[in-house]
């Protein structure tokens, strides 16, 4: 039988309206009390790095305070990252936020965590251990890792977990881009990598983010995602012609119009 494709991942279950959290876990936040929480540069000066997804969009979106932005990423073996994803991370960061410089470090291999699946609270103890960039004056970081495991919660791709962080589950993506009409692997990738960070940027209507939406366009049935079926911010992507759209020529899905107007009332572009 052949694997799931991305689609059959996110639509296995009818809880897919909370798993496709591709995913903003609210409930899995609140106040982390971490004596990292807060990271100077040296310099007197400090980032929290663990609030909640979404508390650091205007920072991220906006050059008011930060002009320069740092990608870290970890991976667990086996996984490391799609080169042509990261570049098309790259394109669709310059493309949306206002900074002079959008830096993706060298990906950067971790010991496996020899866990069949990882919980929202083991990859930010993953992060613990492993970030190595904070954010200073004038330059923004931020992190992501590749596990080795899925995530606890079944069929996510992706999570958002701190206001600058996001983890990735490589099993999962194996899954989508494994059989017959899958999407590529690249194409898994690319559109996983682009749809956590613009849950890191609000989107969408993320509470207390400052990314208002200008016209409601919530699918409120699945939490912080657009209800148009073809953004890459809606929780799924259900139709046919889309399919094979993105099958035959490798397009990713785009942020629609109401998606944009929102970065762009919160300093992005």
């Amino acid at each position: 039988m052949n694997k799931p494709t991305l689609m059959k991942t996110l639509l296995q279950s009818k809880y897919l309206g909370i798993v496709a959290l591709f995913a903003v876990l609210f409930m899995a936040y609140g106040c982390v009390n971490n004596p990292q929480s807060s990271n100077g540069d040296g310099n007197g000066f400090e980032y929290d790095h663990q609030k909640n997804p979404g508390l650091s969009a205007n920072d991220l979106l906006s050059d008011e305070s930060f002009s320069e932005l740092i990608v870290e990423i970890d991976y667990m073996p086996g996984y490391a990252p799609n080169t042509r994803a990261l570049d098309s991370l790259k394109a669709f960061l310059e493309q949306r936020l206002n900074k002079s410089t959008v830096t993706i470090l060298e990906p950067t291999q971790i010991p496996s965590g020899e866990q069949n699946s990882y919980s929202a609270n083991d990859v930010r103890n993953i992060e613990n251990e492993h970030r190595n960039n904070f954010s200073e004056e004038g330059v923004l970081s931020t992190y992501m890792v590749i596990t080795d495991g899925y995530y606890s919660q079944q069929n996510v791709l992706g999570i958002a977990y701190f206001n600058t962080s996001n983890a990735f589950f490589g099993p999962a993506y194996d899954d989508a881009s494994t059989g017959f009409g899958s999407l590529t692997r690249y194409q898994v990738e690319a559109i996983s990598l682009r749809h956590e960070f613009g849950h890191l940027f609000g989107l969408v209507n993320v509470p207390n983010s400052g990314t208002d939406m200008q016209t409601d366009h919530q699918d409120e049935q699945n939490g912080s995602h657009c209800d148009n079926e073809s953004c890459l911010m809606y929780y799924a992507m259900q139709r046919s012609d889309l399919i094979e759209q993105l099958f035959n020529d490798e397009s990713i899905p785009a942020l629609d119009a109401n998606c944009i107007a929102d970065l762009q009332a919160n300093g992005g572009k």
